[in-house]
């Protein structure tokens, strides 16, 4: 089960493009309708001249999906209904031809994400077991945030198995560099998609990888687990402890920013990942947030799009270093099959980075094999770019896009009060002082606006400034 996109984050109104290993796909929703079986996800192509779904509309008189170039209808299992060129008669016999139809990909949602089985095989299991024995069990998905980024999924996935860049790449958004200290991490364990079907080792272990380590991150010390449950997804669990020297008092201060649980005794850590292979040298990230269900949550409050700009932020601090790192680790003589070589890793703490290494090989994964179609497309000129927030999330993001549209209108509407409160003030119409504050307002809003509008667009983040 490949996951597709967020029913948090997709329009509904709208049928919405997504790139998934290469392949050209269309999500859309059949209005009026709920439930699991209310989504469907077909390939990106109408079967009469090869035109993007995607660029089409959905019918509301018929809920259905309506291709744009020349109104051919598909419902939600393909099957063409409506082809407007020819007689209802002659259309029927045309429909019953399979050719007809738009290819329409096996569905399931789980954790508020449409998932798609891309094999031509029978699907295996539902994505919902993924969690099945796990602290996640039970749990609130309230909301995500997903980013296309420009680089390959084993780099994607690596990075978020390294746990020692987070003082130095996220410096000031998760903790300081001051939170560096030496890491320990036991031997991971890695086991094939082969060996987790076998018999013998079905119930002893469900995890293709998992390790524990101990770090320090927002100056607490942490102690965690990760769990790699499908090449797709994983999560860590973990927990933070007062570091020697930290007081009571700071500690306490601590756990009302983060959430003590009273249930388990301990001020939580977890992280919960989708990362999605798009294409040579593109990825995507869809991060679930989780809690207790029937509990509040300080970020269930807060608009989505607020939350998904801190997202921007964070993935922009290492976002250059990740997508000129996998051009440098496949730029001759260096290779991604030949890691081993390629990368110096003495510390302890890169085991993590050998395991997920290790894995892709004994997979065969294509996205590190040498090869036709496996050529990493140019690096962008500029880094607005490289860094696109709008193409990358804005453009897809119901949230993000309704919120630039909404503070793009009342920034037109501050510019006429303000605009108005200059000529009544050259008027010496009224109360003058009324009309100098208006003008003031207008544009300390209006540039505000400006500069809040830029972060759903592009922001560069540049170490050497902190």
């Amino acid at each position: 089960w490949f996951p597709i996109a967020s029913l948090l984050e997709l329009d509904p109104m709208r049928p919405t493009p997504c790139r998934i290993d290469g392949l050209n796909l269309v999500v859309w929703k059949v209005p009026g309708k709920d439930g699991e079986d209310a989504w469907h996800v077909f390939s990106d192509m109408c079967p009469h001249r090869l035109a993007p779904l995607s660029e089409g509309r959905i019918e509301p008189k018929t809920g259905r999906l309506q291709c744009a170039y020349h109104g051919w209808e598909f419902d939600g299992s393909g099957s063409c209904k409506t082809i407007p060129q020819v007689t209802e008669q002659a259309a029927e016999k045309m429909r019953a031809n399979p050719r007809s139809g738009a290819i329409a990909l096996r569905t399931e949602v789980a954790f508020n994400i449409v998932w798609a089985w891309l094999g031509k095989s029978e699907p295996k299991g539902h994505p919902r077991t993924l969690i099945e024995g796990t602290p996640l069990e039970g749990q609130d998905f309230f909301s995500t945030y997903t980013r296309d980024l420009p680089y390959g999924y084993d780099s994607l996935v690596e990075n978020l198995l390294d746990v020692s860049h987070i003082p130095f790449a996220h410096h000031g958004l998760q903790g300081t560099r001051d939170d560096a200290v030496p890491i320990t991490m036991p031997l991971p364990m890695v086991t094939s998609s082969q060996q987790l079907e076998e018999p013998s080792t079905q119930g002893d272990n469900d995890d293709l990888i998992k390790f524990s380590f101990k770090d320090r991150t927002l100056g607490m010390n942490r102690e965690a687990q990760l769990f790699l449950k499908s090449p797709f997804f994983f999560f860590y669990d973990g927990q933070f402890e007062a570091p020697e020297g930290r007081t009571t008092k700071e500690y306490e201060e601590f756990t009302k920013r983060r959430g003590y649980d009273a249930e388990t005794g301990r001020v939580a850590f977890r992280l919960q990942v989708l990362c999605v292979p798009v294409g040579p040298g593109f990825s995507r990230l869809i991060l679930l947030n989780a809690k207790k269900a029937g509990t509040e949550d300080f970020q269930s409050k807060l608009p989505r799009w607020v939350g998904h700009l801190f997202g921007h932020r964070f993935l922009d601090s290492d976002l250059t270093f990740l997508h000129y790192q996998e051009r440098n680790l496949r730029r001759s003589p260096r290779s991604a099959e030949a890691w081993q070589q390629s990368y110096y890793m003495p510390a302890e703490s890169d085991r993590s980075i050998s395991a997920w290494r290790q894995w892709l090989a004994r997979e065969g994964a294509r996205c590190v094999a040498e090869g036709p179609g496996s050529q990493l497309p140019p690096s962008p000129l500029r880094r607005d770019e490289l860094m696109d927030r709008f193409t990358q999330h804005t453009a897809h993001c119901a949230s993000c896009r309704d919120a630039l549209q909404g503070i793009d209108f009342w920034q037109r509407c501050l510019g006429v009060v303000g605009l108005g409160s200059l000529v009544l003030d050259r008027l010496a119409l009224g109360p003058t002082p009324l009309w100098l504050f208006g003008e003031v307002v207008a544009v300390v809003a209006v540039f505000g606006m400006e500069k809040l509008k830029g972060q759903f667009v592009f922001q560069d983040y540049e170490h050497y400034k902190s």
